[in-house]
This record gives structure tokens, sequence and C-alpha cells, in this order.
């Protein structure tokens, strides 16, 4: 399994439970809400060597930046909220959140975005 079979592998169960999404070495600069972002995570790849297998497994971490539009304060709470949850229910099996961070306003062009990042890691086999 190479990388970017990971990250289609994810984007397809968000699109799937019809998630809007966009995938991104790093944070695009134009964002329509509400949507997902995926980018790479910290620490990205961490090769895992427990019980020796016959081929080194790989830790594979995305962070996910959920954002929506910041027009009505509890409103835009409710959709980060709901947004999240979707995301965690539609995960692909083998998939975990290993974090979430709380909500925070972020500024991106000429629109104002609630945003909260889950983590979410995988074990995969390289090919």
């Amino acid at each position: 399994m190479n990388l970017a079979t990971v990250r289609s592998t994810l984007a397809a169960a968000l699109d799937d439970a019809g998630i809007d999404y966009s995938t991104s070495a790093f944070p695009p600069p134009v964002v329509i809400p509400p949507t997902v972002v995926i980018v790479p995570g910290s620490p990205w790849l961490q090769v895992q060597t427990i019980g020796r297998p016959a081929a080194p497994r790989v830790l594979v971490t995305f962070r996910l930046t959920c954002c929506v539009a910041h027009l009505d304060n509890q409103a835009a709470l409710n959709q980060l909220e709901d947004l999240m949850f979707a995301v965690m229910t539609n995960l692909p099996a083998g998939w975990e959140v290993s974090d979430a961070g709380p909500p925070s306003l972020e500024q991106v062009g000429p629109s104002e975005l609630l945003v909260s990042d889950l983590q979410v890691t995988t074990l995969a086999v390289p090919s």
C-alpha cells in the first residue's frame, strides 16, 4: 500500500458519507465551508517494527481540519460538532481518532471560519 492509496481510502469514505473535503500538502488559501481539509499530520509517518513483522508497518497520520462558516456562534459550533462526528462515524475500518482539537476562529481569505482538527491514524504495510 502506498500513501496515495491510504489517502484516497480516507477521502472515499468522506465522499461516500456526503462530506465535502479537499486533500493538500498544506491548508489551501481558499476554503468553502462546510468542508474537511486533509493534510499530513504530525508525525506523518512512523515505522512500527513491534514483534519484528516480515514487512514493517507504517503508522500514517493525517490532520483533518473541519471548517464551518462562523456566522452565528451557537449555530457554527453545532454545525462544527455535527461535521466532526460525521467524520468520526464514517472513518474507514482500521482508522482511529487520536486527538481532537478545540474549536478556534480562523480567517481564510475574506471568510471567518470556526475550525477544529481531528488527528487520525492507521497502520499500513508499504508496497
